[in-house]
């Protein structure tokens, strides 16, 4: 609509040639007027135009961060077994922000291709020996641009995977500084970090001197074109083939579309970082995904499906590449698992296969290195196991569901969400009043502690207060800056707050003092029993006669023979 506009405005330098040779059929104020009114259309399209190109952008860039948050979600936990997956995922955000960033160079050129869409006729019709010599001199123009725009792509790319890199260095540099105390380490790392910085400025002043005498070339180069145009146009005038006022009004109409070309052969390098993080993008959609979810029986019992009405067959069985895993109402089966961490020559799990129970708590044991925390995170499905076809209890979902809540997975480098997310859940478990889960799958009273609550009567409100006061989290809550130990605390409220029936724990105790160590675990595991819970632990900690005999305790040297 805004070229509609600069067309009426040509049509009125037309009128005012007219009105100057007496042959206008408007007054000079009316033909103001109607100029006025022009321009104030102009106006308005044009605060349309930016209006609704911006709201798009900010929409799109909206999406593709959505996109870009779904997708690494989804990404193959295989990935992240060397560095290549952080960075391949550092650099598809850089590619985020290029992409927002320089998505506007896409509506210039749009704009610029509209304008020519409309003006070209009118060329055409006012002059078209002029408007052709203009496209003899253009063309070969715009073919030199897209040969210098080809050339740039790979450098911007590998400017994009460099400043990912950096990024990764810098925050590994930055956790160093606050924990680590060795000067000699920080020294070497603070000189790689700004190595690595001036190999980054270098990089990216040779990109962007390229890219702003790309954009100056261009600039020349269309002055010069005008020149040419100017000087042929002497010759059509010099020859009779064009009057004064066909002059003025080739130039007005070549004018008023020749600014947004302009416009967009300045974003030509914002055009070239835009299509560079595209590719990235392209790129990072190819990477290998997580084993799409397939039909298998949940980690948790028989109660616990009940409840939840669904019609899995609790005594049904999955092939999960190559380790067939089956359970009922007794607990949890895998057989022929095989697992091998990407990069590595030495498998953690070869044709391995063990029988859990969910009548008690599962202690692990085992030396380190053994696959304690390999065989955890396999069941938490944050590991999948080796082959085509994989699966883990985490994306046995039932129908609809977009999220396993059936395992809750307490890992050894323990990292919190926002504490505000526990107080939302305990806040709405107090304001629901709620008893003990009806799913619950109770276990044996010989694997409870003759203190344990009535699970059958006290509210899960009172539950998690009374274990909130035995670990000492009831204050910690609120409390910033948390030492591990009390992430710890937090995380096994976390735990018993939440809907999962099944509860992994990898060193839970290793950060808390030695003193409270089995106080809280037997506080937990009585918690847990009350509401149903079944806990699979992994512990090197030496626990009394008393609070071992609460486990089920599997060796697994033994299990892997």
């Amino acid at each position: 609509m805004a070229s509609i506009a600069d067309a009426g405005m040509l049509w009125g330098i037309r009128s005012f040639m007219g009105l100057l040779s007496g042959q206008s059929p408007f007054s000079l104020w009316e033909w103001a007027a109607l100029m006025g009114l022009l321009a104030a259309l102009r106006l308005v399209f044009m605060f349309a135009k930016v209006r609704n190109s911006e709201t798009f952008l900010f929409n799109t860039g909206k999406r593709v961060t959505e996109w870009f948050l779904g997708t690494l979600r989804g990404l193959s936990p295989r990935l992240f077994h060397d560095g290549s997956g952080d960075s391949k995922v550092e650099a598809a955000y850089e590619a985020t922000l290029s992409l927002q960033n320089n998505g506007g160079a896409y509506f210039q050129l749009v704009q610029a291709l509209l304008q020519l869409a409309i003006f070209l006729p009118v060329l055409l019709y006012i002059s078209w020996p002029l408007t052709l010599f203009l496209f003899a001199a253009v063309v070969p123009f715009v073919a030199w641009m897209q040969r210098r725009l080809h050339a740039l792509g790979p450098q911007e790319e590998s400017l994009l995977y460099a400043r990912s890199n950096f990024r990764l260095s810098l925050n590994t540099a930055r956790r160093l500084y606050r924990n680590w105390s060795g000067r000699t380490e920080i020294g070497k790392l603070s000189q790689e970090v700004s190595e690595e910085a001036g190999t980054l400025n270098r990089k990216g002043l040779d990109a962007s001197i390229r890219k702003n005498a790309l954009a100056i070339a261009m600039e020349t180069l269309s002055v010069v074109a005008m020149v040419a145009v100017l000087a042929f146009c002497a010759m059509l005038i010099a020859r009779g083939w064009m009057d004064g006022t066909g002059l003025v009004l080739f130039c007005s109409a070549l004018l008023l579309c020749y600014k947004p070309v302009k416009e967009c052969a300045r974003a030509v390098p914002q055009f070239r970082a835009a299509a560079s993080a595209c590719k990235v993008l392209v790129e990072f959609e190819g990477l290998p995904m997580r084993a799409a979810g397939r039909s298998m029986p949940e980690i948790n019992g028989a109660d616990e499906q009940d409840a939840r009405g669904s019609n899995q067959d609790l005594n049904g069985a999955a092939q999960d590449a190559g380790a067939s895993r089956t359970q009922n109402a007794a607990g949890l089966e895998i057989a022929h698992g095989n697992f091998t961490y990407e990069g590595s020559d030495t498998p953690v799990y070869r044709d391995f296969g063990i029988t859990l129970s969910r009548e008690k708590p599962v202690l692990l044991r085992g030396r380190n290195g053994i696959g304690k925390s390999t065989l955890l995170r396999l069941l938490a499905g944050l590991e999948e196991w080796d082959a085509a076809t994989r699966d883990t209890p985490a994306q046995s979902l039932p129908e609809g569901s977009d999220q396993s809540e059936n395992v809750f997975f307490i890992p050894q480098d323990l990292e919190l969400p926002p504490r505000r997310l526990l107080l939302e859940q305990v806040n709405s478990v107090k304001s629901a009043g709620s008893s003990t889960p009806a799913n619950s799958s109770k276990p044996e009273r010989s694997s409870t502690s003759e203190n344990s609550p009535n699970s059958a009567s006290t509210p899960k409100a009172q539950l998690l207060a009374e274990f909130a006061r035995t670990a000492g989290t009831d204050r910690l809550l609120e409390k910033q800056g948390l030492s591990g130990g009390e992430r710890s605390r937090i995380a096994l409220l976390w735990a018993l707050a939440s809907d999962s029936p099944t509860v992994l724990l990898d060193e839970p105790m290793a950060a808390i003092a030695l003193d409270d160590r089995e106080r809280i675990l037997l506080a937990f595991l009585d918690t847990a029993g009350a509401l149903g819970k079944w806990v699979i632990m992994a512990s090197h900690d030496p626990f009394s006669e008393a609070a071992q005999a609460r486990f089920n305790v599997v060796e697994l040297e033994h299990a892997k023979g």
